[in-house]
């Protein structure tokens, strides 16, 4: 059966949730109409028993006639009037009980599960929404970068006629670095402050900062009345006592003349009010400001952390890089410092106009793309992080609505048995009733609530980094696939062909083909997939073992590894079946479906060489469509078929091989169907596993003839 984890989503991931949850929220109102059935039969039941208890005040002068035994006409007034009497405490009783065992557990149960729906509506629509805001904001950047970009060589072309001429300037902007270097070098050195009657240059303050921001604990503080949090505080208690620990002080009181001096320097702001004072005590409480993490060149917050831990490598254009090459050796060193022995004094060095607007266009190049670079990987490690949440709310929101229908099922026949236990007159009306509640199925409602309204199956959109110069060079998912081949300068993804063969050196190791086929088969948490998918992301490979290093040593298990191939090709802007042969298959596979009512009417309708005739003629349109695919494409599908078809071969020689490999082909056929193709809601992802299934069991076939057509176009196109 279909998963909510997998059918509600959409490129805005927005439209698929509100189709979601305004089912969720009908499924609310269709209890709502079941409480108001159970109490409005409640107050019936009343209201019928209170008159029937009655009955006897309804009965005129009845006082006069006395219950006389031997009478029998009026000893039957009198029992039927009793007996009336009874069935109404009967159905008084059956209100009570349908108010006690069915209106109220079921009444407070529905409230919780609409508080359950609206929380989870509330917090994936607020994080849907933050999602979005911070994806046009990446955008923004990039037009800022690549604007950049373009301005940058615009203004190389208007200025600079010949490739010398920049290479002049580009020396005049090794020396003029050179020169900023020596200036801030020089500068580290030169008197900072006076700091608790010690003096500091610029280096010794940022090493004695450093450490504070670095070592003592920071805590969050809330300030009282107005309920604000301020982050990264202490106390004055505690900063003095880190002082005395750490550093040369005298006592507490030299230690408190420190921190009025890092105060006085604009370090340090007072949290409890306004005020300039620096006292030791708990009760005073400070905030490290942000000039101080500017001052030492630290992140101020986790978030920022992360984004900057990897190392941003300088992405310039390739030829910029050549014609520093191209420069003199003498002009800098390979540290880029003066290596002159007598030489105190830095001069700085003269540079035409149209070379300092040069220097400072590249500089803004470099910071728009640092920024941008920035936030491309914290916006697609956010990207993951909304996509395990819209996961794991999605997934339990399925248990929800599972659990409402049976909630139903069983409100429904507490109602039908509280009043068939009581009133055996409406055995009828009971059993009719017991009846429809026998018919209800909520398996199947879940399954019909999927199939009519699901937006969409599991198809993750990457936040790529699209480097001006080098685009597709700093991530590895995500990528076209005939980008990522050439860089890695192969025709099979480097990532996918390490997979694969990680898993082969894993199947050995493995203690039965069940665990073999459950691998590729068995559910993954996103998040662990996305912990590995982030190791492999970040990082530029120079081969194929460093790959495998980095698989090795993230501990996953087989399955996690598995499921990154997948996630890999999910993540693909252009699937391994482009979207452009999707109409020409669907057609293919329209045409050559066998539809039997029955096997006599197959045997009868179709011999068995016309099924042949039309099996080979299907797996001809199939190969010759695929024969337009880039030739990357047709490479990757291969290395995968390849790989199962050889797991398949391994099934097939244990015991009972032939039912487990068939099995398996099903199964993994049925587990690629989405990752080898874009699904069409409308059409189901029935295409996918069709098309995957014969690519197994035609494999020779297909791939045979798709190979020597690479080869025939290859050896024209040489000739």
């Amino acid at each position: 059966m279909p998963l909510f984890a997998d059918s509600f989503w959409s490129d805005d991931l927005d439209s698929g949730l509100k189709v979601l949850f305004e089912k969720l929220h009908q499924g609310c109102g269709q209890c709502d109409l079941f409480i108001q059935l159970f109490a409005s039969r409640m107050q019936f039941e009343v209201n019928y028993g209170r008159q029937l208890g009655g009955i006897k005040q309804g009965v005129d002068d009845l006082d006069k006639f006395a219950d006389d035994p031997e009478a029998t006409i009026l000893s039957a007034l009198h029992g039927i009037i009793e007996n009336t009497s009874l069935e109404g405490n009967q159905h008084l009783m059956v209100a009570s009980n349908i108010e006690q065992l069915v209106l109220t557990p079921f009444s407070k149960w529905c409230h919780d599960h609409r508080k359950r729906v609206e929380y989870s509506e509330k917090i994936l629509k607020t994080n849907v929404s933050n999602f979005d805001k911070s994806r046009s904001y990446v955008s923004k950047l990039e037009r800022e970068y690549f604007n950049r970009c373009r301005q940058l060589e615009d203004f190389k072309k208007a200025n600079y006629a010949n490739d010398d001429e920049l290479i002049k300037a580009m020396e005049s902007l090794k020396l003029l670095q050179k020169y900023e270097k020596d200036v801030a070098r020089e500068k580290e050195y030169q008197k900072f402050a006076t700091v608790g009657n010690i003096d500091f240059d610029y280096k010794s303050m940022r090493e004695v900062l450093q450490l504070l921001l670095t070592k003592l604990p920071k805590y969050n503080y809330t300030v009282p009345f107005i309920n604000y949090t301020l982050e990264n505080t202490n106390s004055g208690s505690d900063i003095t006592r880190f002082l005395l620990e750490n550093m040369s002080l005298k006592d507490l009181d030299h230690a408190e003349v420190f921190g009025q001096d890092l105060m006085n320097l604009g370090f340090l702001k007072y949290c409890n009010g306004v005020g300039n004072t620096f006292v030791n005590s708990k009760k005073f409480q400070y905030q490290w400001k942000s000039y101080s993490y500017r001052f030492v060149d630290i992140p101020q917050s986790a978030d920022e952390n992360d984004s900057t831990a990897l190392p941003l490598e300088p992405r310039l254009s390739a030829y910029i890089q050549d014609f520093n090459l191209n420069l003199p050796s003498s002009a800098t060193t390979d540290s880029g410092e003066d290596t002159s022995t007598g030489e105190t004094t830095v001069v700085e060095p003269e540079t035409g106009e149209s070379d300092k607007n040069l220097f400072k266009l590249m500089k803004e190049v470099e910071l728009a793309d640092k920024k941008y670079y920035r936030e491309c990987l914290k916006m697609d490690t956010l990207r993951c992080s909304v996509e395990e949440l819209l996961v794991d709310h999605l997934t339990f929101m399925e248990r929800c609505e599972l659990d409402r229908l049976k909630a139903v099922k069983k409100a429904t026949f507490d109602f039908c048995a509280t009043v068939s236990n009581k009133i055996s007159s409406l055995k009828i009306s009971v059993d009719n009733m017991i009846q429809k509640e026998d018919s209800m199925d909520p398996n199947a409602d879940l399954l019909h609530f999927l199939m009519k309204y699901r937006t969409g199956y599991f198809q993750p959109h990457v936040i790529t980094y699209n480097n001006y110069y080098n685009p597709g060079a700093f991530q590895n998912f995500g990528i076209d696939l005939e980008t990522r081949c050439r860089l890695d300068k192969k025709v099979v993804p480097s990532i996918a062909s390490v997979i694969l063969s990680y898993m082969d050196q894993v199947y050995p190791e493995l203690p039965s083909d069940k665990v073999r086929i459950s691998v590729w088969t068995a559910p993954v948490k996103l998040n662990l997939s996305h912990q590995l998918r982030n190791l492999l992301n970040r990082r530029q490979f120079k081969d194929d073992a460093e790959i495998m290093e980095v698989i090795k040593e993230s501990n996953s298990d087989a399955s996690t590894v598995a499921s990154v191939l997948k996630i890999y090709l999910l993540e693909l802007p252009e699937p391994l079946v482009s979207d452009d042969i999707y109409d020409v298959l669907k057609m293919l596979y329209a045409k050559y479906t066998i539809h039997p009512t029955t096997e006599e009417d197959s045997q009868n309708s179709q011999t068995e060489e016309e099924l042949q005739e039309m099996e080979s003629n299907k797996i001809r349109g199939l190969y010759t469509t695929l024969s337009s695919l880039p030739k990357p494409h047709i490479a990757t599908l291969d290395a995968i078929t390849t790989h199962f078809c050889r797991l398949i071969k391994i099934l097939k020689m244990g015991e009972n091989g032939q039912e487990i490999a068939s099995e398996f082909t099903h199964s993994i056929s049925q587990e690629f169907a989405n990752c080898i193709i874009k699904v069409r809601v409308s059409d189901g992802n029935d295409l996918g596993y069709r098309i995957f299934y014969d690519l197994l069991t035609h494999k020779k076939e297909i791939f045979g003839v798709l190979k020597r057509q690479g080869s025939r176009a290859k050896s024209e196109n040489s000739n």
